[in-house]
């Protein structure tokens, strides 16, 4: 429980009286960086996997970073507010006042320079909703142009003491120099010039051999890691360190190693939509698909049979198939919350299950006192 109340201000003035622990990001990077470990974020798509995610982190002291997308406020039922809304009143709700969170804003995207302003509008709002973590991702554009939008649109993140990403090279990208694997003297450029600015990051997000979600056909998962220890190495004048994107599908021993290449962060999204769906999955938590890009359903897995049936007819017809299945989310919410407890309590202990692997493998069981003592130093 929290001595003292080190929320940060934004948070104290969206919740007065709450007594969650919704933290500066910041301090869970720093706590990672310190012990050698790894933060979780996580990007939920819907209600359902919720309550397995928060139950693990207060059972083993894992801090944890909820996560939404710019582009998942399109294709989920939440917005900014409701977002935070419903993560703080969860952790409310199965009573959390131990382990510290963080609410971070991801992929917050700017294409090209005409889009600024509403992404400018954008941060403002997750801002005023209780963000407490940001990543701003200009990696779309050349470099130069990604340097001028990062720097402008961070400086409100910097000025209130919020951790923030910055991404450079896109991920899940495959050729050209501004869209291909991010090379080691770009980083430390990047980063020298932000600094230079006046923006020091927290993390550097790079295009590493990633995707975001399923690995369709014989696509495999191909994470570059002497690449990005290389990256790593090239930005340690700054103390930055590399949030590690697209993490479903890659095998929890690989994953344990992240720690040794200068990964602090990493996202999982798509393997939580795989358990709340009931897809059957390989070892290493990427859906069985069939060459339709198609799924298998267990049925003793996940959501309602009858609700997947659904969902799949309505995907076969509106051609929201194979990673476009995300889609479902905003547009079957109802359905989805109104699922029976069976349905809800089977989705909710296997969400444990793999949560509590994953605290294993990133190494942050039992951060959450090294959080504190962070939260303290950064004052």
């Amino acid at each position: 429980m929290m001595k003292r109340d080190l929320r940060p201000e934004n948070v104290k003035k969206r919740f007065p009286d709450s007594i969650v622990p919704l933290v500066n990001g910041k301090a869970l990077i720093m706590a990672a960086r310190k012990h050698g470990t790894m933060i979780m974020a996580t990007n939920i798509r819907c209600r359902l996997p919720v309550e397995g995610i928060i139950r693990a982190s207060m059972a083993t002291g894992a801090p944890v970073m909820y996560e939404i997308a710019k582009s998942e406020l399109g294709y989920t039922e939440f917005t900014p507010a409701s977002f935070v809304e419903f993560i703080v009143r969860e952790n409310e709700r199965l009573g959390n006042t131990r382990v510290p969170f963080a609410i971070h804003g991801d992929h917050i995207t700017v294409k090209n320079p005409l889009e600024k302003e509403p992404v400018r509008a954008l941060i403002a709002e997750e801002l005023e909703a209780g963000f407490t973590s940001f990543a701003i991702d200009a990696s779309h554009m050349e470099n130069e142009l990604n340097l001028e939008a990062t720097a402008d649109l961070a400086r409100p993140i910097v000025e209130q003491g919020f951790c923030l990403e910055v991404e450079l090279g896109e991920i899940g990208a495959k050729s050209g120099s501004a869209e291909g694997f991010t090379r080691p003297d770009e980083a430390e450029w990047f980063i020298r010039e932000l600094v230079s600015r006046g923006i020091h990051p927290d993390l550097l997000a790079i295009n590493n051999g990633s995707i975001h979600g399923t690995y369709f056909g014989a696509a495999q998962e191909g994470i570059q890691l002497d690449l990005t220890l290389e990256i790593w190495k090239a930005i340690q004048p700054w103390s930055v360190d590399i949030a590690q994107h697209g993490i479903t599908g890659t095998s929890l021993e690989k994953i344990s190693s992240f720690i040794n290449y200068g990964i602090r962060k990493g996202n999982v999204g798509t393997f939580w939509q795989n358990i709340t769906f009931g897809f059957a999955m390989n070892q290493n938590g990427n859906a069985i698909t069939t060459e339709d890009k198609g799924y298998v359903k267990r049925p003793y897995r996940g959501i309602p049979d009858e609700l997947w049936e659904e969902i799949w007819a309505w995907a076969k017809e509106t051609g929201n198939v194979g990673g476009n299945i995300k889609k479902a989310n905003k547009v079957f919410a109802a359905k989805l919350n109104a699922i029976g407890r069976e349905y809800k309590e089977r989705i909710t202990w296997q969400v444990y299950e793999e949560a509590v692997k994953l605290f294993e493998a990133t190494r942050s069981i039992g951060l959450a006192d090294e959080v504190w003592a962070c939260l303290e130093e950064l004052g």
